[in-house]
């Protein structure tokens, strides 16, 4: 029995039908994905960002916006402008994540604006929500899972970077229990989305991991055993798990599902073995 009341066999229909799929398009020569069931939640902006369109060469190329790649800071900052033009957000008026591969949520607002890149980063985090439509959540990825998280109802929003071990401690949960102490979210209202990432059959794991997400995640069949290989985990499936133990709607989820290292026009740090840049997610409130 699933901490939310639903057994295995239950869990896994949900998980079969859960809705899939993101929309690209080509903004300026800035590519950029949306899940289509997020698009449709009036006043809110979100998206993802390919790798076109932007001024960084060799293994960044092209729309690098990870300040931690080995690249000219003044190329990344180019970026942004670029890829804030494309999306038609102001650039001043971002705030990024300071990932540690943890599970630290923040709150930010106004105040916070420009943090990251204008101004010294948060503290160490890999979350954050707000419901101040003058800032725009950013969250850097390379084949880390993203936490899109809206409450339509309370007018709050949240973003997530989460890795294998953000996953593992239920980050996504965390975000919707933020919304909740922060702004009073029903989970039951929420509309969350998870964006590209490496998908089940690429993120193969050692033993050690593989343990730990079948002791974390016992009710659903999260690791799958490979003959001849290693085992690998479906990080998707553990994302919508522990969204419905916050108690978000099975049918309010949905995924992007995109590979990135399966998809040349992403940046992906174990397909191209630490050499590439990272791409941005971004999620606001329509002023």
């Amino acid at each position: 029995m699933a901490n939310d009341g639903t057994d295995t066999t239950e869990f896994l229909m949900q998980y079969a039908r859960l809705s899939r799929g993101a929309k690209f398009r080509y903004v300026n020569g800035v590519g950029l994905y949306t899940a289509p069931q997020l698009a449709r939640a009036a006043g809110f902006d979100h998206g993802f960002t390919a790798r076109s369109g932007g001024v960084s060469i060799g293994g960044f190329s092209s729309l690098n916006l990870s300040f931690t790649r080995p690249e000219n800071r003044d190329n990344v900052m180019e970026n942004y402008r670029i890829f804030c033009r494309a999306a038609e957000i102001p650039f001043d008026g971002m705030v990024m994540d300071n990932y540690e591969h943890g599970t630290t949520v923040r709150r930010v607002d106004r105040a916070d604006a420009g943090r990251g890149y204008l101004r010294d980063p948060l503290p160490l985090c890999d979350g954050l929500v707000t419901n101040d439509p003058a800032v725009t959540l950013i969250t850097g990825h390379a084949d880390c899972m993203a936490f899109f998280v809206v409450d339509p109802v309370r007018r709050c929003i949240g973003l997530a970077h989460a890795g294998w071990r953000g996953a593992l401690g239920r980050i996504g949960a965390r975000v919707v229990g933020m919304l909740t102490e922060e702004f009073g979210t029903n989970p039951a209202d929420v509309l969350a989305a998870v964006g590209p990432s490496i998908c089940p059959d690429c993120f193969e794991v050692g033993q050690n991991v593989a343990k730990e997400f079948a002791d974390a995640f016992p009710e659903i069949p999260c690791v799958l055993e490979r003959a001849g290989a290693r085992p690998h985990v479906d990080l998707w499936m553990v994302a919508f798990r522990q969204l419905l133990e916050a108690g978000v709607l099975a049918e309010r989820v949905s995924l992007f599902d995109v590979c990135t290292m399966e998809t040349p026009r992403l940046y992906s740090h174990r397909r191209d073995h630490g050499n590439t840049g990272g791409m941005a997610a971004y999620l606001r409130i329509l002023p």
